[in-house]
């Protein structure tokens, strides 16, 4: 903690320096009493404490000397005086936005590309993920291994997980089915299977998973098949695996489950770690597990096309039922946006096959009541699609989000990095050369009140842009909600692209053009204002007369 100590010395020594002559006796007496703090951290305070009052005296000072007897700016007052003490003033501001747990937490989560370009992420990304799953094994925890096996990204480490979390609790054997979506090639899944179906009959998620589990190349067909007219004709085992998950009378995902989980464990380990919060968490089934059902719809929409087609218009709707019936079942069953999105689409599929066949009977009736259905389910401009593309916020925005972002935390750095280069050009030029020239001391006084203006101002657009998905994180995570966190997966997947390679968000970004116009006029109107403290030309003194 010396180190701490160093800077809180340093803090105070500056200010002194820089504060008016009758201001650093009190400033020297707080200096003298800083070995007297106890803790580091403390003494640290103790000096910016110091330091704000000196500045606050300064300006205080510089304020009522400037105020004339005739008019204002009549008095003279040292430009580089008044410069330094607000770039001291605009570093403490930018360094208080660190004692606030958003604008932490979003500088680390604009360093996540930065850590995969340069792989300093250490143990795959997963370090606080690892952590609690080893101190989760020690305690015996069923619930920190569960959430762990849900996220890390090894598949075997997370069957092991999920084996020894049901061997600790029998009640945790959903975890089985959590783990088997998120890696359907694990072999333990032959085992599992009959166990979960045993435990919970009828859920049409664990055939979907054996299906999932079929290699690619093993009976899925690439097209509809010519023959089979009607689910229940025996075809190959992923057809198997479908035509059971299609005739399931209910569908559960286990998220909420798992979001109590979550809730309890992020409480217990104090793990907020957006980064490696979702790493793993799907919202829902993958993409992968509707483009099976997507495939196995087709076949059975076209097959009851060709029944139709043959007068059959009774074994047609069979067909066209199986499949809205269940989209039904996953749109009113389901837990995450995406997943009552895939149900929906599957019931529009059918509902649109069956306004015609009702259409063709003449039943006038039954034909709009479909069409209705059909538009409510549109998977374009349906309410599912609706709730799923403008969740808190939309796609753009939280990739504008994550741009400004990463592109304010560089900026810190560029700020900082001008700010200490200008801090350490005095010290090497006067050992070098002594006394730095007038010139180079007002470049030097410019460069620092600019970088700190900038530094305030990037901490400040860190915290604002951040503390939205903060909120949602400790809102929704930690109380067991999940309304939201479909905008914070967003904004974490946009976070992951380094900042300047969507040129689409970069050309459209008018507020930000605007907002720099007017940090420039403010610069400037910065510049005019302290222009009026600069000493005006002196006279020359009058030389006697030799004449005289």
């Amino acid at each position: 903690m010396r180190s701490v100590r160093h800077a809180a010395t340093w803090i105070l020594e500056g200010m002194i320096r820089i504060a008016p002559a009758k201001s650093r006796d009190w400033g020297r007496a707080i200096l003298n009493e800083l070995p007297y703090v106890e803790s580091a951290w403390a003494a640290l305070l103790w000096a910016l404490g110091g330091a704000t009052m000196l500045a606050k005296h300064m300006l205080l000072s510089r304020a009522q000397s400037i105020v004339p007897s005739g008019a204002l700016f009549a008095r003279n007052v040292s430009l580089r005086k008044v410069a330094l003490a607000a770039s001291v003033v605009y570093v403490l501001g930018a360094l208080l936005f660190f004692a606030a747990p958003p604008f932490r937490q979003g500088l680390r989560v604009s360093l996540i590309p930065w850590k995969a370009l340069l792989h300093l992420a250490g143990e795959g990304g997963q370090a606080q993920i690892n952590a609690i799953s080893k101190r989760a094994e020690a305690r015996r925890d069923g619930d920190g291994l569960v959430f762990a096996a849900a996220r890390v990204s090894s598949a075997r480490e997370s069957a092991r997980l999920a084996d020894e979390a049901v061997r600790l609790n029998r009640r945790l054997v959903w975890a089985y089915a959590i783990v088997a979506v998120r890696h359907p090639e694990i072999p333990e899944i032959r085992q599992w299977m009959p166990v979960l179906e045993r435990w919970q009959p009828g859920n049409a998620l664990f055939p979907l998973i054996i299906a999932e589990s079929i290699p690619r190349d093993d009976g899925i067909p690439n097209s509809s098949p010519a023959e089979g007219d009607n689910a229940s004709t025996p075809g190959t085992a992923w057809q198997q695996a479908m035509a059971a998950a299609f005739t399931s009378p209910k569908f559960e995902d286990y998220l909420d489950r798992l979001q109590a989980v979550d809730q309890r464990v992020a409480q217990k380990y104090g793990f907020n770690n957006p980064e490696e919060l979702w790493e793993g968490e799907q919202g829902g089934l993958p993409e992968t597990y509707f483009s099976d059902a997507r495939r196995y719809a087709i076949s059975l929409l076209d097959s009851g096309d060709r029944l139709d087609a043959r007068g059959d218009w009774r074994g047609a709707e069979a067909n066209y039922w199986c499949v809205a019936r269940f989209g039904q079942v996953m749109d009113s069953q389901a837990h995450a946006d995406y997943e009552h999105w895939a149900g929906g689409t599957l019931q529009w599929m059918a509902y649109q096959r069956l306004e015609t066949v009702a259409v063709s009977r003449g039943d006038t009736g039954e034909a709009a009541l479909l069409a209705y259905l059909a538009k409510k389910f549109d998977p374009k401009m349906g309410e599912a699609a609706i709730a799923l593309r403008d969740s808190v916020f939309g796609d753009y925005v939280a990739k504008r989000n994550a741009f400004v972002l990463q592109l304010s935390a560089l900026m810190m750095l560029v700020f900082s990095g001008l700010l200490i280069g200008a801090a350490a050009v005095p010290f090497i030029t006067s050992r070098a050369h002594g006394r730095p020239e007038r010139k180079k001391r007002g470049t030097i006084v410019f460069v620092t009140l600019t970088s700190a203006v900038g530094l305030l101002l990037s901490s400040a657009t860190v915290y604002l842009t951040y503390r939205p998905y903060w909120y949602i994180l400790q809102g929704d995570l930690l109380k067991g909600s999940a309304r939201r966190s479909s905008g914070l997966r967003t904004f974490l997947a946009a976070i992951r692209t380094l900042p300047g390679f969507d040129r689409r968000i970069i050309a459209t970004l008018p507020v930000y053009f605007w907002a720099s116009v007017i940090l420039a006029a403010i610069a400037a109107l910065t510049l005019i204002f302290l222009r009026h403290f600069r000493d005006p030309p002196r006279l020359p003194e009058a030389q006697p007369n030799s004449h005289v």
